[in-house]
């Protein structure tokens, strides 16, 4: 049969592996069903009359999704995501393809109602709870670096002879290794008033040490003599009563004390 301009309105012919519509363009027999936004339409094109290129140029309005060389002509399989109607006119035959949205087919003039049950609420992560314990973390730890900062920065501050002061007299006369601790912040206290590494060294050696230093040669005898009776105390086991251990710091605290007053007043002759 020939037709000299023939309009076809089809919607598609069902292939049993997909939503695709065959269609063939010399000899028509169709199943029809609809034809839906993204189906695939497969043409069976039964001349040569066009290239590959023009063909799919005459499509343009739809995706190309693959174009097959057969004996005869082509098979083209296309789609499109757009409704409506398109024509196409290849040779003397005109090609109208009607894409309908599934949308269409529900017939329905009221609005959708929903259910009307309260859904149960999911899981919800505690955002809220995480945030405020992270705030709460990040309070704390950066006041305890404040702190720590001030602290060590006050102590930094703090001159020897205090430091020396305040440390001794927070010791316990009731503390077994009271003129160990005693005699270490002395250590200490000297070291850093003369600029010297005596922190390790034994009473002989420390007197060794502070003897090339002028400024101490009034209080030699006096620390050589103290360090050796806290070395008693220490080591040979002799019981110590508590008036002996604050008679004791108290000798010290004179030292320390005449220590500072002579190292102010060479820094004042300095100056």
């Amino acid at each position: 049969m020939k037709f000299s301009k023939a309009i076809f309105l089809f919607t598609a012919l069902l292939i049993i592996f997909g939503n695709a519509a065959l269609f063939a363009i010399d000899d028509i027999k169709t199943e029809t069903r609809n034809i839906y936004i993204g189906d695939i339409i497969v043409l069976e094109i039964t001349t040569r009359e066009y290239s590959r290129d023009e063909l799919i140029q005459k499509f343009i309005d739809f995706e190309t999704v693959e174009i097959k060389s057969t004996p005869g002509g082509y098979n083209l399989s296309i789609r499109t995501f757009e409704p409506g109607e398109r024509s196409i006119l290849i040779g003397d035959k005109e090609l109208i393809i009607r894409v309908s949205s599934t949308l269409d087919d529900i017939e329905r003039e009221d609005i959708f109602e929903g259910e009307l049950k309260v859904l149960k609420p999911g899981f919800a992560f505690p955002w809220r709870v995480l945030f405020f314990m992270s705030l709460s973390v990040f309070i704390l730890s950066g006041a305890f670096i404040i702190y720590k900062t001030f602290i060590k920065k006050q102590s930094a501050e703090e001159n020897p002879y205090k430091l020396f002061l305040r440390r001794s007299a927070a010791l316990s006369d009731e503390d077994e290794n009271y003129f160990v601790d005693l005699t270490f912040y002395f250590k200490e206290y000297v070291g850093s008033l003369f600029k010297r590494r005596i922190i390790g060294k034994t009473s002989t050696e420390i007197v060794n040490e502070l003897s090339e230093i002028p400024a101490l040669k009034n209080e030699l005898f006096v620390i050589e003599k103290w360090l050796s009776e806290c070395d008693l105390f220490k080591f040979a086991g002799i019981e110590i009563t508590s008036d002996d251990k604050r008679s004791h710091y108290t000798r010290l605290l004179s030292i320390a004390e005449s220590l500072e007053a002579g190292q102010s007043a060479a820094e004042e002759v300095a100056v």
